[in-house]
Formats: C-alpha cells, structure tokens, sequence
C-alpha cells in the first residue's frame, strides 16, 4: 500500500485513554488453604491462582465503559503508538462522546465505592462458610481499590522533530504501517460481520448493513492516508446502492455484500483490489465482476493475515452489534419516510384507469422478479452447502 509522509501528522490528532479497572482479586497464598508454604513448589513454579473478593457483576460497568470508549475511538480512527490515531476533523466529536463515557464512569465508580464494604460483605456471604473467611481478612481498602478505577482522555498532535534536534526515523516507520492497520482492523470488522450475519443466511435484514457502513465511513475519514481507500468507499456505495428498500436482502444482492466482506476479511485481498479499482474511473460498472479475488479459501482460514486475539475479536463483534443496532434505526426512519412519500402519491394512481393498468403490470413484474429472487436465493444456499466462498 501507499507509504504515508509525514505530512499525514497535519491531519491526525494522537487520542490516548488512559482507563484503568480493578479486577476484583487478590492473589491466593498457601496460608489461605491452610497449606505449609515450605512443603509447596516454589512460586516460580507453581502458581495457587486468585481469590476473587467481589461480585464481577458489580465490576462489568468498568470494563463496559472501557470497552465502548475503545470502539468509539475505532470508529474513527486507527490502532496508532499505542493509542489512536484520529482524523482532526473527527476528533472533537470523538471527544465530546469520550467525555460522556467519561462521566457515566466516574458516577458508577462513586456508586461503588460508597456500597465497597457492602459488596464485600454480600460476596462473602453468598460463598459456602468455610470460605468466607477468605474475603474478609482480604482486607483491601476502599481507597486502594478507587486508585485502581480511573478514567482518563490525552488528546495531542505531535510532529517529527526538527533533523538538527534529533534525528531518528521511528515515526516514520510507524506511519508506514498506519494504511496496513486500518486495513487490519477493517478486516476484523469484517470477518466478525460475515460469521454473524451472512455466512450461511439466504436472507438478510437492512440491520445487516451496519457494520458494512461502519467500514465505509471509517475508511472515508482516514483516506488521507492512502487516497486508494476511496475505491473501496465507491464500492461500498454501489452495493448499498442496490440494496432495494423495505425488502429483505436476498439473490445476487446478498452474494455481492457476501463477496465484498469475504475479501474485505482478508487484508491483501482487499489492499489488491483498492490497488486494482483505483486506477478505474468510477466502479459503476466493474465492482466484484471485474476484481481480482485472492487464492480461493474458506473465508475464516487462520492464515488470512489477521490476528484475532480474543480482546480484539470481542472489540469487533460488540463493535459489529453496536454498527447493527444503529443502523436499525436509520433503516426503520427511512422506511416510514418511504411509506409516507407513497402516501401521498397514491391518490393520484387512484385516479385513472391508466394508472391502474400501469399498477397492475408493475405487481406483474413485482412477481415475476420476487420469482427470480426466490430461485436465486435457492441456487445461493445450494453453492454454500457446496464450501463455495468466492
């Protein structure tokens, strides 16, 4: 992919979150089992594991609110430095959203806090007796563990230094990699999208659509990193172009989003297919048709060049969730503004016999292609029954 300069560094604001969350354990000691320490492995051995003082439910506020805070910067931006990278024209609204979680953090920590020795006290209770002593001589203060809850946003922009300062080229080699981590993190996005919501379906809701538009819109955002993302955006827009209102997705509709998210799960797929489209002008007529598709394999193959540990596949599904349930909501306001715009022409259909005839062959050609959609869904289950992906 295209190697950004540091000119990029003009258009990015550096987003830091600096959220920490209590676990809620303690580690577990040979005193607490009754064991002689001196009869036991050493500790560079053997490990006795934790004790847990308190409810993990009480707990999961925290490490929500981290999590959102996480997907909200993902939206927008890019895995960069350790933080994110975000586009200086998104980055105030980022933060504006940043500092909501922000303050629903900091009232779910006065909560607990104030009801601490309580929760300890009703964790301990709930556990057979002969373990509760375990809790109690835990003995870890309220103020230790409000150390250990905190919630905090760095927002910067930084540059490289002036060559007679300090010469080091690490920032440089860094924005080399950002195109190659979008495309990462799209793949994520992606391949957590088709598992959910299109591998082995015959049909699917407009609530599918989300994620496909959470993909579009971050790539457009950070275009300015590699301008051949906007061949991907144009594709996108063709296929949610097709996308009939009011209807489920099915046929060749269906199989185009398919197709797109198993290439898009895929980074050298995808960065071969920008490279390929870029150079067109426009995608009307080309698209998937026209794309060179990667060594056909199943499309969740381990190899495909996306590291899917289990905190960034569960930051992509509860991303691909909150991408569904937003654009339910957008898809259920457009179909009633649809509905109404229909309501209001429909007298006038009504009012001549033309107009009825007209009516009566556009249900005729409604049928024949509801036929044809039918057929086509059919032939699509039977190809996927067959391990066909591409």
């Amino acid at each position: 992919m295209h190697t950004p300069s540091l000119a990029v560094l003009d258009h990015l604001v550096f987003v830091n979150l600096d959220i920490t969350c209590w676990s809620g354990r303690k580690t577990l000691t040979p005193e607490d089992l009754g064991l002689d320490r001196a009869r036991l492995p050493p500790e560079s051995l053997v490990s006795l594991g934790d004790k847990q003082l308190v409810n993990p439910e009480a707990l999961r506020t925290f490490t929500s609110l981290r999590g959102a805070a996480r997907r909200h910067c993902l939206a927008v931006g890019t895995r960069f430095l350790g933080g994110y990278a975000v586009p200086a024209a998104q980055a105030q609204g980022l933060l504006d959203r940043l500092a909501g979680l922000q303050r629903q953090y900091e009232s779910a920590r006065a909560t607990f806090l104030a009801d601490y020795d309580g929760q300890l006290a009703a964790w301990a209770a709930a556990q057979p007796p002969e373990w509760q002593k375990l809790i109690r001589d835990a003995l870890v203060p309220a103020e230790h563990v409000g150390g250990r809850l905190g919630f905090a946003v760095q927002a910067v922009r930084f540059g490289a230094p002036a060559p007679e300062v300090v010469a080091h080229g690490g920032l440089a080699r860094a924005l080399s990699g950002l195109g190659g981590q979008i495309l990462h993190e799209t793949a994520q996005l992606a391949r957590e999208t088709l598992e959910k919501s299109f591998q082995g379906k015959t049909e699917v809701t407009r609530r599918a659509l989300g994620p496909l538009r959470a993909i579009r819109a971050k790539l457009d955002g950070l275009s300015f990193v590699d301008g051949r993302f906007q061949a991907v955006v144009r594709e996108i827009d063709r296929l949610l172009a097709s996308v009939r209102p009011r209807r489920p997705i099915v046929g060749r509709v269906l199989e185009g989003l398919r197709q797109f998210l198993c290439l898009a799960s895929q980074p050298d797929g995808l960065r071969a297919f920008a490279a390929n489209a870029a150079p067109a002008a426009g995608l009307a007529t080309g698209g998937f048709e026209g794309a060179s598709f990667p060594a056909s394999r199943p499309a969740f193959d381990q190899d495909a060049g996306v590291g899917m540990n289990t905190e960034a596949r569960a930051e992509a599904a509860a991303f691909a969730v909150d991408a569904e349930a937003g654009t339910e909501a957008e898809a259920e306001e457009a179909e009633e503004a649809e509905e109404a715009e229909e309501a209001e022409v429909e007298p006038e259909r009504a009012s001549s016999h033309a107009d009825a005839g007209a009516e009566a062959e556009a249900g005729l050609a409604a049928s024949t292609e509801d036929a044809e959609v039918e057929a086509e869904a059919k032939r699509v289950a039977s190809a996927e029954d067959a391990g066909w992906f591409f």
